[in-house]
């Protein structure tokens, strides 16, 4: 007997036929799963409020991976943190998988700037999430001056896209009052944490950097431990007051660090009786403002410096404070708000604690003449006017000076500055607000000359060049 087949040449039998409904049946049982299915996981994405990218940003984030991740994972500072929420005692609001690092501000502000744009550049070299602390007076404002976010100055989320790495403010991890006062001493009621931290104090001074002033607006109480001796610039001699990023980073790398860590002599128990080593999730250090790649001490007053390249010229003022700045200027310069700002040189003309840096054979007082501002300018205006074509004007002076001759004098000149007193600037708005006005006015020039050795000075350069595409010139008192 012939085989049976299932076909024919002229076209299906009955058995085909049969076939062919259970084939269609099976495939619209199968289409209606495959839709059953995706409902069902996009209906329960939907109430978890996480999608597989946020999940996956969050992963990366906890295990330190960030830069793998899309923006979310180090824009959001809620992200790097347990709550999105400032807690009482900020270790609870730490993540278990991250690892940060903070330090503290003295001194002069630009210091301060210089000491966060240190802690910020060492968070990156060594895989930590940086916890700045607000700014704190004094530093050219008086001691009652209060306290000012640093984000409330410079756009965070505008340097957290820059360098594609989380930045956290101590009020993300905990609550600080806005009354917070540096001269309040905590007390043991308080709700005080301990930390053990890192000094970076020369081998031959037997106390850490003095951060009262910080410990009381954190209301954290810190012991120290000395930095190893590979950390200085010169390891030689016990009286270096520069470290090097590069050690200081191999020091606390993140989940990795050197094994020197763990070793080290205590240098000072804490204000309440603790003495604790530094911890490996949050690391401290008391002042980075001596901080060198290792090339050069001071190098952040050169253009090639790797801390201002990687962050400085990224921390950019807050719009608010720049729509402040231009009213200002629109009212030094009688310019109506419809009309736009012209290009300007900015001078900053710092005189009062310089006065006593005088050329060789020459006694104190001694400022730079005000003739030789006056050829600076002309040399920038050509110089404008040569490479980019644009004429120049407008000149806008800040100085410490309160002699009423030296500004009549400027104004003779037919340049502008601001009058703080007129405008009622700190009955208006802070007592910081004076400095903060003048340092974003600068900053906004096409042409900047500033005074030497001044840091301000010199970070304002840096910005002209780097925002504008300015050029700049420093004046000294001991060059003709």
């Amino acid at each position: 007997m012939p085989p049976t087949h299932n076909y024919s040449l002229l076209g299906p039998t009955s058995d085909s036929n049969f076939l062919r409904k259970i084939t269609r049946k099976w495939i619209i049982v199968g289409v209606l799963t495959v839709f059953g299915l995706t409902f069902i996981i996009q209906s329960t994405t939907l109430r978890s409020g996480t999608s597989e990218p946020e999940a996956l940003q969050t992963k990366l984030l906890r295990t330190g991976d960030w830069r793998q991740g899309g923006p979310e994972a180090w824009r959001n500072p809620s992200n790097s943190l347990k709550y999105p929420h400032p807690t009482i005692i900020g270790r609870e609001n730490l993540l278990d998988e991250s690892r940060y690092i903070t330090s503290f501000p003295i001194a002069g502000y630009t210091n301060k700037f210089i000491a966060y744009m240190h802690l910020i550049y060492l968070g990156i070299l060594s895989n930590r999430i940086p916890i700045i602390p607000p700014i704190l007076p004094p530093g050219w404002v008086p001691i009652d001056a209060g306290i000012i976010l640093f984000g409330d100055i410079y756009n965070l989320t505008t340097l957290r896209d820059r360098i594609r790495h989380p930045v956290l403010e101590w009020s993300d991890v905990k609550t600080i009052p806005t009354t917070a006062d540096v001269q309040v001493d905590f007390t043991p009621t308080d709700p005080v944490e301990q930390l053990g931290c890192w000094s970076v104090r020369p081998r031959s001074a037997d106390d850490p950097t003095w951060v009262r002033g910080a410990e009381n607006v954190l209301k954290i109480d810190l012991s120290f431990t000395r930095v190893p001796s590979f950390s200085y610039f010169n390891q030689s001699d016990e009286n270096e007051i520069f470290v090097t990023f590069p050690a200081l980073a191999s020091l606390v790398y993140a989940k990795h660090p050197h094994p020197s860590f763990h070793q080290g002599p205590l240098m000072r128990a804490s204000r309440l009786g603790s003495e604790l080593r530094p911890e490996e999730q949050l690391a401290c250090f008391d002042f980075l403002y001596y901080a060198s790649s290792g090339v050069q001490r001071y190098e952040f007053e050169n253009r090639w410096s790797p801390a201002w390249n990687t962050v400085g010229t990224h921390l950019h003022f807050t719009q608010p404070l720049v729509d402040l700045t231009d009213g200002y200027l629109r009212r030094a310069m009688n310019i109506g708000e419809a009309e736009d700002l012209p290009p300007m040189i900015t001078i900053h003309l710092r005189r009062n604690d310089f006065k006593d840096l005088c050329p060789e054979g020459k006694a104190p007082p001694c400022f730079i003449p005000l003739s030789k501002y006056q050829r600076a300018v002309t040399e920038i205006q050509e110089k404008l006017l040569e490479t980019r074509g644009i004429s120049v004007s407008r000149v806008l002076v800040t100085s410490d000076e309160k002699d009423l001759l030296f500004w009549e004098e400027i104004s003779s000149f037919g340049w502008n500055f601001f009058n703080h007193t007129a405008e009622r600037t700190v009955e208006r708005f802070s007592k910081w607000h004076p400095l903060l006005i003048d340092k974003v006015a600068l900053s906004q020039g096409i042409g900047f000359i500033g005074t030497n050795p001044s840091t301000f000075s010199v970070l304002n350069a840096f910005r002209v060049e780097d925002w504008n595409n300015g050029v700049t010139k420093m004046l000294r008192n001991d060059v003709d």
